[in-house]
């Protein structure tokens, strides 16, 4: 590309246009001053950068295009794009309004700024904004498919659907719109009509070559959760002769088939392991870490862990620290972590919180504890950094600091669900009925506490069965009373955000059996956590058999004991804050131990 600006414009947009953006990269590294010529090269340059996934020379390029051309709308709406993506939607929608108040005709600048609110989660702005373009462009597709992603997220369902269905009237094929349907079918748990809407974006998609992993997964979900397994696991199979080295769709067919207690679940997956697919074996030792295979992780992990992708590099030697630790190898656990830290660059918490966790292994409380406080400070709002925090104070005698974030008398509450006994009885018992349909499956899930059990799939609490629905009124009902009987302190990770303002972000019900228990755990997610005991068996009268247990740690080499216990009860429901350790004594006899469990955060208003 050589010649004058204004031949060697139409040669970058032409070669953009082609996606040559090496060779765009390449000429204007050799003539740099064209970026200072025009701002649609400033676009195309980091427009070529982006798609080359060279993020951070991006960024800098846009940031002295808009210096050196602070008006240019088009540029603001490139960068604003490229922020979005990045996941920076705070400065996108600044440049898009700035972008919008300068040239207020321009439609998809709006349209963009409107997907920026959505991301920022200002719903409310972001529909009003989407109902003014919808005047003006009534059949634009994506702009009804973000007002239907904007007003579920306002639970307003029905328009959502209403959004759908016009994007359905305009275009009868159209996968996106297909997809989505099945989504808020699926969460109103219609699941027949759920398996309709993707079976058709699938045969759509598939028809035009467009398909992608993620309608395989959706499909094959919502059938096994219609009971048909055998199904299932054909069109798990049927995506991944497809997509085979797909992660998500990997592990969630190896879920599935776990549960299902089908023969060698992992199979699949481990064809086709490959250093060349580093996605795929993260994930894979993932799983296997969470099942108690760390010999087989620990193998993969250490061709990965100087991979050339910094991120996978530091994923990986996370894992292999784990690995190690739960092998009984601290000291190279501790050794490991300590030595990615030193030259790791991006985001090292996950080596951080490694370290700590060999630290307590090793019985270095003191150390454990600077580098917690330290996690804590960068993720004050991940329940699961306080909570090995706490580990670390109770281990090394600090019990005033230990009190002051796992204080049982005042966090643990424990009430009747509904005030009146006979009623409370009676509710009780309509739930097990119906809960009981509900556990279908024959082992537990990967990744989760319960060992010799089920556990139902979806957020519970967000069905729209009437059973259900009056349980979640009952349930936040009893959470406002606890909260509002305690103080707010600041810096507390608890008491500094409480609130009667709630949110359910996870629910689910489990069922024990014979040997059934809960591993000792916390809710990283979570800030209120709670259980409420449906069916308890006789024997929790006898030695303790299927209490809840608070304040024993799940570390390797850690032993300790619990501080505080609770005896189940039918019609009980217990709260506590989501980062105590907490777990379950097992039950040994044939009964059945049935609860229903959740977490609760405080709700973000929609602006």
């Amino acid at each position: 590309m050589q010649g004058q600006p204004n031949i060697i414009i139409p040669q970058l947009i032409n070669a953009f246009k082609q996606g040559d953006f090496v060779s765009i990269v390449k000429a204007l590294e050799a003539s740099p001053a064209l970026v200072n010529v025009d701002p649609v090269v400033v676009q195309l340059y980091g427009g070529s950068l982006r798609k080359l996934t060279e993020q951070k020379k991006a960024a800098k390029v846009f940031e002295k295009g808009l210096k050196k051309f602070p008006s240019s709308t088009d540029l603001m709406n490139s960068y604003g794009n490229f922020l979005l993506e990045s996941g920076n939607a705070i400065k996108a929608t600044q440049l898009f309004r700035k972008a919008s108040s300068i040239n207020a005709s321009s439609f998809d600048y709006k349209y963009n700024l409107a997907r920026s609110l959505y991301a920022e989660k200002k719903h409310r702005e972001a529909a009003r904004l989407g109902e003014q373009l919808l005047k003006v462009r009534p059949n634009h597709i994506s702009l009804h498919i973000l007002l239907a992603a904007i007003t579920v997220e306002i639970d307003d369902v029905e328009n959502a659907e209403a959004y759908l269905t016009s994007v359905i009237n305009i275009d009868n094929r159209n996968v996106t719109a297909l997809n989505n349907l099945g989504n808020l079918k699926r969460g109103q748990g219609k699941l027949i009509e759920a398996i309709q809407y993707y079976e058709l974006a699938l045969t759509y998609a598939v028809q035009s070559s467009a398909d992608t992993p993620l309608l395989y997964q959706n499909l094959a979900a919502v059938i096994g959760l219609n009971g048909d397994t055998e199904s299932s696991l054909a069109v798990y199979e049927r995506g991944l002769s497809r997509f085979p080295t797909d992660s998500g769709l990997n592990k969630e067919y190896a879920h599935f088939a776990w549960i299902k207690n089908v023969s060698s679940p992992f199979a699949f997956f481990e064809k086709q392991l490959s250093v060349e697919n580093a996605d795929l074996v993260v994930v894979y030792c993932e799983l296997m870490l969470r099942i108690g295979e760390p010999s087989k992780a620990r193998y993969w992990l250490e061709k990965l862990i100087d991979h050339t992708d910094k991120n996978t590099s530091i994923t990986a030697t996370a894992q292999l620290s784990c690995a190690l630790r739960d092998l009984g190898e601290f000291e190279a656990a501790l050794n490991l972590s300590e030595s990615k830290l030193k030259s790791a660059q991006g985001d090292s918490v996950a080596l951080l919180v490694e370290k700590g966790y060999a630290l307590l292994s090793l019985k270095k409380y003191k150390d454990a504890i600077v580098v917690f406080e330290k996690v804590c400070r960068i993720a004050p709002l991940n329940q699961g950094y306080w909570t090995l925090l706490s580990t670390a104070y109770k281990a090394n005698g600090n019990s005033t600091k230990y009190k002051k974030l796992c204080d049982y008398q005042r966090f643990v509450h424990a009430t009747k669900l509904l005030s009146d006994g006979e009623t409370n009885k009676n509710f009780i018992q309509e739930l097990k009925d119906y809960l009981s349909t509900l556990h279908n499956d024959e082992r537990h899930p990967i990744g989760q506490s319960l060992r010799n059990g089920s556990q139902t799939f979806e957020n519970l609490l967000d069905s729209k069965h009437q059973l259900l629905q009056s349980l979640r009124s009952a349930l936040k009902k009893r959470a406002k009373e606890f909260i509002a009987s305690l103080k707010t302190e600041k810096k507390h990770p608890f008491l500094s955000r409480l609130s009667d303002e709630l949110t359910f972000i996870g629910s689910w019900s489990v069922r024990l059996r014979q040997s059934g228990f809960h591993k000792s755990h916390y809710h990283s997610e979570g800030w209120l956590s709670g259980v409420l005991y449906i069916d308890v068996p006789e024997e929790v009268n006898q030695g303790g058999n299927g209490w809840l247990c608070f304040g024993r740690p799940d570390i390797n080499g850690l032993l300790m004991d619990e501080d505080y216990a609770i005896k189940p009860e039918a019609g009980t429901v217990v709260f506590f804050p989501s980062y105590l350790w907490h777990g379950t004594n097992a039950i040994e006899t044939e009964n059945q131990r049935m609860t229903v469990a959740f977490d609760i955060v405080p709700k973000q208003t929609a602006s």
